[in-house]
């Protein structure tokens, strides 16, 4: 069990990468102009490519095909950022790598908002289990809140620079809230980031490797 929970977090950290790591001061805005066979995003919905993640479609699930297909285009646009993409304005970019496709097209930046408090990366827990989300944010050093809906109900995870700083899973807290939650199989999880000022200074509720693997010992246990 422990072991190919790790062979997943090695597998998975690998797609997940593309989307949160950091690279320089970057946004571009992308609308869907067609689609045939996708069963998860519609035309006109919006996606987000930032410095730091890919901000899909609000209320839709992650695709990470989708995910990979939209970063892999950071480098192609970097050179074009200063001059507001215009060599690419006419460009359709395609995703196809499953079993429909999408066309999507550069929008306009007027209506893409403030980003800040939005969730950077979202997802469903049956591409990733909680376990390897809590060990993806804790490895890249993330400071936000990880909120998830599930089966069993709502969780939240506080994160201050990777470490966990407070845990609630309905009426469980810090240690014990993760351990239930690693049991989870099926819901839809949102990472926002960012702090107040107040929650910096926070102490971790634990290590975090002695946390995860007492709760995947539990979880063995059960199974």
């Amino acid at each position: 069990m422990l072991g190919s929970c790790f062979y997943r977090f090695c597998y998975l950290i690998g797609f997940w990468e593309l989307v949160i790591h950091s690279m320089t001061q970057f946004s571009a805005v992308f609308d869907i102009i067609d689609q045939r066979g996708c069963p998860f995003y519609n035309v006109d919905d919006r996606m987000v490519l930032t410095d730091k993640a890919v901000v899909l479609p609000v209320g839709r699930p992650s695709c990470l095909i989708l995910v990979r297909a939209v970063t892999e285009l950071l480098f192609q646009l970097l050179p074009a950022a200063t001059m507001n993409f215009v060599e690419f304005q006419d460009t359709v970019f395609t995703c196809g790598g499953c079993t429909g496709l999408i066309k999507f097209k550069l929008g306009s930046r007027e209506d893409e908002g403030n980003n800040d408090g939005e969730p950077v990366v979202t997802g469903r827990l049956d591409a990733i289990l909680p376990a390897e989300l809590l060990q993806v944010f804790h490895m890249h050093q993330k400071t936000g809140k990880l909120l998830l809906d599930m089966e069993s109900g709502t969780a939240r995870v506080t994160f201050r620079e990777g470490a966990v700083i407070a845990a609630r899973f309905e009426e469980l807290d810090n240690q014990e809230a993760i351990y239930a939650m690693l049991s989870e199989r099926k819901g839809y999880f949102r990472f926002v980031p960012g702090l107040p000022e107040s929650m910096m200074k926070s102490r971790e509720i634990g290590d975090f490797m002695m946390i995860l693997m007492e709760g995947l010992r539990r979880l063995d246990e059960e199974e």
